[in-house]
């Protein structure tokens, strides 16, 4: 009997050995092959794009000869586990044999996805691995193949990406490229870019612009929002537009955002010091940071370290670390979140900012109008400014909707008791219908386009080179500052 039940252990284990690696648990090549040539099958009917990605650890030799195997099959269970982090639930990995990977990514929105994927496959490996009390950083380098680009066979597929790993490697370390030329050329740019981002930061290449904000009645100066710029070697200055999404994919938004805080903490000093009072700086953030856990903690100790009211600094959620070494008087503070990123997370989003709102920081909603607009989350969250978004005040005085919307929103958030700013004002006729409607605060062209730290300083010595700006029959109201 004790037999019978131990080769029936063992026949049941047979398929598991077959198609599993033993080492780390994840399908082996002959099962990578046999899927993804099921997925081509499926490919063909469904009309999806199918990436086959295939990297192995650069100089994986060496650490097997300084640590020894044992530490060498360790580092290759653990790297197993950091690239199922990078993948979705229907996307496959596998361990082809030896310190070889290969993934699996299926998609109806074309090959871009592989580019992601290998961006958060090397920045994952950036933090150390611990083996046994020894600290190993590796790299990887990426071959990748696309479906039905490059081939419709499955076989070929996979010959292709290992064909695209060997160019990966002959050019250097870290590195990852295609199949096509076309494509490889495109990711050859972008690669460029990313490492070009990561040196930026100690290469001091980031600055800072600000564009005023303006109260209506009566023409103060209520704060500035900081806009950040790539000030690129052989470039010139680059918009956030072209870089912001190229950081969230790589993980290097929570050290930029980091020092945008920092950097417009140190403005606010500055400015203070110079005699201008304290003015408020609204800083863009992104989503990404805002769903981190540590955002209330992180917020909490740069308003310590620093001498600075916490209203002084608005952020939009890309600063989850932003204020770690400023010190700001919690009063002075005002985190400025868009209505996406307040929904991505909401219990969690809801705590955080319960917490911060507790300590006397304002909270404000960026470009609201466009996500869900809706008074049930206006009522969930301790909302205290909402930012009408620039496509609506863009036609305004022009387009019956645009101004039936933006009219209805000033009274929503008057009536609960939440301030307006309208965004991207650039005409007098805008400038009007927003006052007679009773909005709060403007931003945009009409009164300051986005200038370096140096200009604001002018505009701040004194508030006429803005009423120089403003219609004459608005002028009497907005001088009795």
């Amino acid at each position: 009997m004790d037999d019978f039940m131990h080769r029936e252990d063992v026949e049941r284990r047979v398929p598991q050995l077959a198609h599993y690696d033993a080492l780390t648990s994840l399908p082996n090549r002959a099962l990578f092959c046999e899927s993804l040539r099921k997925i081509v099958r499926q490919a063909g009917m469904n009309h999806r794009i199918i990436s086959v990605l295939v990297l192995n650890i650069d100089n994986f030799r060496d650490v097997n000869n300084t640590l020894g195997p044992t530490l060498g099959d360790e580092l290759l269970r653990q790297l197993s586990v950091r690239l199922l982090e990078c993948l979705r639930i229907r996307d496959m990995i596998a361990r082809l044999g030896g310190d070889e990977f290969g993934c699996i990514l299926v998609t109806p929105d074309g090959s871009a996805d592989a580019g992601i994927v290998a961006s958060k496959i090397r920045e994952v490996l950036r933090q150390p691995f611990e083996l046994q009390g020894h600290q190993m950083t590796v790299t990887a380098s990426i071959g990748m193949s696309v479906y039905p680009t490059d081939s419709l066979d499955a076989d070929t597929l996979i010959k292709n990406a290992a064909s695209a790993l060997n160019r990966s490697k002959g050019a250097g370390a870290d590195m990852y490229r295609f199949f096509t030329a076309e494509m490889n050329a495109t990711a050859i740019k972008k690669l460029d870019q990313e490492n070009a981002l990561r040196e930026a930061l100690d290469q001091n290449e980031f600055v800072l612009y600000y564009q005023p904000k303006m109260e209506l009645i009566g023409g103060r100066i209520t704060g500035v929002e900081a806009l950040i710029r790539w000030n690129r070697p052989g470039h010139g200055l680059i918009p956030p537009l072209e870089f912001i999404s190229v950081l969230e994919q790589t993980g290097l938004i929570n050290r930029v955002g980091a020092w945008v805080i920092d950097s417009a903490c140190k403005q606010i000093t500055e400015w203070r010091h110079a005699g201008l009072g304290d003015i408020s700086i609204s800083v863009n953030v992104s989503g990404r940071q805002f769903s981190q856990r540590n955002l209330n903690r992180d917020v909490i100790r740069a308003i310590q370290d620093n001498d600075i009211d916490p209203e002084l600094l608005e952020f939009e959620l890309q600063t989850e670390r932003a204020l770690r070494e400023n010190s700001i008087d919690f009063d002075l503070l005002e985190l400025e979140l868009t209505e996406t990123s307040l929904m991505t997370h909401a219990r969690r989003t809801i705590d955080t900012l319960k917490k911060l709102k507790a300590l006397g920081i304002r909270i404000s909603i960026d470009d609201f109008g466009t996500g869900y607009s809706s008074l049930a989350y206006l009522k969930r969250f301790p909302v205290d400014v909402l930012k009408i978004d620039r496509s609506f005040i863009m036609n305004v005085t022009t387009n019956p909707a645009d101004a039936a919307i933006t009219t209805a929103i000033i009274g929503m958030a008057h009536s609960l008791d939440v301030k307006v700013v309208a965004e991207g004002v650039e005409t007098v006729e805008q400038f009007n219908f927003l006052r007679m409607r009773g909005c709060d605060e403007i931003q945009g062209y009409y009164i300051a386009q986005p200038l370096p730290a140096i200009e604001i300083s002018k505009l701040l010595s004194s508030n006429k080179k803005l009423l120089n700006k403003v219609d004459p029959s608005v002028k009497t109201i907005l001088s009795r500052v």
